[in-house]
């Protein structure tokens, strides 16, 4: 089976971490979310992944040519933006089969992707769209279904009050070739456009109910949430380094002062150097290289490749990007890729 998946989005939700990469390429636990996503398809079955890439698209190609995985990938580059629904028709031409997965790229979830494929066969449907249940429906497409879990409603992001329906388009897709055939030349929208059409047209759409972990991490609280959720262990994914003790990874090379003190959850990526009498951690994700000065305080926080924290300085619930410089006392902060964040100390 093959999967397409949509990253080509600008991340404007995630600047400043955004400015120099693609939001599909920021880390998720030290390796870049498309990565670990593209290796999630390939463990499910599938044997083709075609990205729709638009914003800094070549850096995705120089991605997988450094990292290739086994599985065969192709690229089907926007050349201006074209909606979610001119995206997914864009990458037709690439399609060798008669049924296609597909995926938005900043959803991290653990959907039982068998399972949803087989629901989509018993339905005898054209469409499935994977639904999860919350409690605020408003900034999601929201989803209404019969006893069959056949689909008759759509409603786009409607006032909580007014939501018919807590179930929500979790990014999901399964569509049967045919339906490519209803897609109109150039720029669309598959949630506003597409999928009311088809409904409409009576085209067979089918809801997949299952409650996984999911979360789309599109923003910085979001990104932050699901770094915490994988340090707890509330969803698994592969981690690329050594378990050392309960909740403590650690990757080669690392370098921790006898007097630091490590609280885990942590994970501490390769050549991480950790000075003395330095507090990291719970909560916290050091990428390669990292330095931790003296006396620094690290909790609760997102600390990306090549990145210092300046000695005693003290920060909290804060994602720096790659290069980052800081001091001081950060709370609750973002910096850009080799920003420079600094902070007065009391």
């Amino acid at each position: 089976m093959e999967a397409i998946l949509l990253v080509g989005g600008l991340g404007t939700r995630l600047l400043p971490l955004t400015k120099a990469v693609p939001k599909p390429l920021i880390p998720l636990a030290n390796v870049p979310f498309v990565e670990r996503t593209v290796r999630w398809l390939r463990d499910a079955g599938i044997d083709h992944v075609i990205l729709s890439v638009h914003y800094n698209a070549e850096q995705f190609q120089q991605h997988f040519t450094e990292h290739p995985l086994d599985v065969k990938l192709s690229f089907a580059i926007e050349a201006q933006p074209l909606g979610t629904g001119g995206a997914i028709k864009n990458c037709e031409p690439f399609l060798r089969s008669s049924r296609c997965l597909i995926f938005n790229g900043d959803i991290f979830t653990n959907l039982r992707l068998p399972d949803m494929l087989a629901a989509h066969r018993q339905a005898g449907a054209q469409v499935s769209i994977a639904l999860t249940e919350v409690e605020d429906p408003s900034k999601y497409g929201v989803i209404e279904t019969d006893t069959q879990g056949r689909i008759h409603t759509f409603t786009e992001k409607p006032p909580r009050e007014l939501a018919r329906s807590r179930d929500i388009n979790a990014g999901v897709y399964i569509f049967e070739r045919s339906v490519f055939d209803h897609f109109p030349t150039g720029a669309c929208s598959v949630e506003r456009d597409i999928f009311p059409q088809l409904l409409a047209n009576g085209i067979p759409l089918y809801g997949y109910h299952e409650q996984p972990y999911w979360t789309d991490l599109g923003t910085p609280g979001d990104y932050l949430q699901a770094h915490r959720d994988i340090l707890a262990r509330k969803v698994y994914i592969p981690v690329e380094y050594r378990e050392l003790a309960p909740g403590f990874w650690i990757g080669q090379q690392v370098e921790i002062a006898d007097d630091a003190l490590i609280r885990p959850p942590v994970i501490l990526g390769d050549g991480v150097r950790i000075a003395g009498n330095a507090t990291v951690g719970p909560q916290v994700v050091l990428g390669t290289g990292v330095q931790i000065g003296h006396d620094a305080l690290v909790e609760d926080s997102i600390i990306w490749e090549g990145a210092t924290i300046l000695p005693e300085s003290v920060v909290r619930g804060c994602i720096f990007g790659r290069e980052a410089q800081v001091s001081g006392i950060v709370i609750d902060a973002l910096c850009e890729d080799r920003g420079k964040l600094e902070s007065p100390t009391p």
